[in-house]
């Protein structure tokens, strides 16, 4: 017999692991909701999480420029948490990049095919092997061979 599949609010209700996350998010909102209110204005928006880790407070942000608000309000912000977290002892500042622009990690630049036919021909050219060697990996990694 086929066991009828569990609604997801009852999950996150009744599962241990999922609820445990969620009662983590809503500490996390209340914590931000508290930070924002000692922000000014301009720097609320810009404060987009903040969490506890142990002594310290982490805060994202949107902006390296955000961040140097945040920064400059840390110790403003530490005096006002001491009451809902008197272990508190520093914060730090992490910026949220949108994920169309972070920097990928297997990202490779590639040369033009013309630049790539420059580097292999200076490489038969040089006398030491393994200078050589690196030269015509650098030469194998074409823009026009990659797309054609």
């Amino acid at each position: 017999m086929i066991k009828k599949p569990h609604k997801v609010a009852e999950v996150l209700e009744d599962g241990d692991q999922l609820g445990h996350l969620k009662r983590m998010l809503k500490k996390q909102q209340a914590l931000l909701e508290q930070v924002r209110k000692i922000l000014p204005d301009p720097l609320k928006a810009h404060c987009l999480h903040a969490r506890i880790d142990a002594q310290r407070l982490i805060l994202h942000t949107d902006s390296a420029a955000w961040s140097t608000g945040l920064r400059f309000h840390a110790p403003h912000i530490l005096r006002e948490l001491k009451l809902l977290a008197p272990n508190l002892k520093q914060v730090d500042i992490r910026i949220l990049l949108e994920q169309d622009i972070r920097p990928g990690k297997n990202r490779r630049s590639s040369l033009s095919g013309e630049t790539a036919t420059l580097i292999r021909e200076l490489a038969d050219g040089l006398a030491d092997p393994d200078l050589r060697a690196v030269f015509k990996r650098l030469g194998r990694s074409s823009r026009d061979e990659e797309t054609g």
